[in-house]
């Protein structure tokens, strides 16, 4: 057994990279069936669990139907089955639905697999082993840092609306309450960008050309194999689809 979280980031991004382009250049199904289910099932050996796709893939679904519904009424691909007016349906609208509902399933989870599975500081550092500078290398751990502090602002003000008699607790009620929990939620995104920003100039940063990590990424011979398969697959995948 393996565990994702434990893999190098740059094997992970090649990975998810493979996943993606691999997706967007072929047209066949079975293939594309194959990437979604290497998916899984590497998903599976690691967490041993899909409950991290659960949500994912609701909205997959609701997506997929939607896909299904505008090919049915628009494409225009394969035999003509049926015609009532303007509404016309042919053969290929199943076949074009399936290969659309995998790619966006790939380019999803793998994008989003990648995401849960991956540090930030290991991002960070991945950028600076490409030659990027840590004092912009290091954004990308602030920013996934910012956002959550920002979800849970957010709610600090629905629950002072709630406070004071302004409904806000169903989704519709927070929508409607949107321009009112605007102006509160950008003071309080440039009060903490502030704070951010003092904090990172007190620790020092970019007064050295470089700076030490607590947990450094090591590429291992095996993830560097690996690395240069998917970048042979890819390329045979290519080749066989220009031919």
């Amino acid at each position: 057994m393996f565990k994702l979280k434990d893999l190098d980031p740059r094997l992970k991004l090649t990975w998810c990279l493979f996943l993606v382009f691999t997706a967007l250049i072929s047209r066949s199904i079975v293939l594309n069936g194959i990437l979604l289910g290497l998916i899984l099932v590497s998903e599976l050996l690691s967490e041993k669990t899909l409950k991290s796709f659960k949500l994912l893939s609701i909205l997959l679904l609701i997506i997929g139907t939607q896909v299904l519904i505008i090919n049915l009424i628009f494409g225009r691909e394969g035999d003509l089955l049926y015609s009532w007016g303007i509404l016309e349906i042919y053969s290929g609208f199943i076949t074009t639905s399936i290969l659309a509902f995998l790619r966006i399933g790939i380019i999803s989870l793998s994008a989003f697999q990648f995401g849960i599975h991956t540090d930030t500081m290991d991002m960070a550092q991945m950028l600076i082993h490409w030659g990027i500078p840590y004092r912009y290398a290091m954004l990308v751990p602030m920013t996934a840092r910012f956002f959550p502090v920002m979800i849970g602002e957010y709610q600090s003000i629905c629950d002072s609306q709630s406070a004071r008699g302004v409904p806000c607790d169903t989704v519709v009620e927070k929508l409607r309450n949107l321009p009112a929990s605007i102006l509160p939620l950008m003071y309080r995104a440039m009060r903490i960008s502030n704070d951010a920003a003092l904090s990172v100039e007190l620790r020092g940063y970019g007064r050295y050309a470089s700076r030490i990590f607590q947990k450094k990424i090591n590429l291992h011979p095996i993830e560097g194999v690996m690395i240069i398969c998917l970048i042979m697959s890819f390329g045979g995948v290519v080749i066989k689809t220009i031919l």
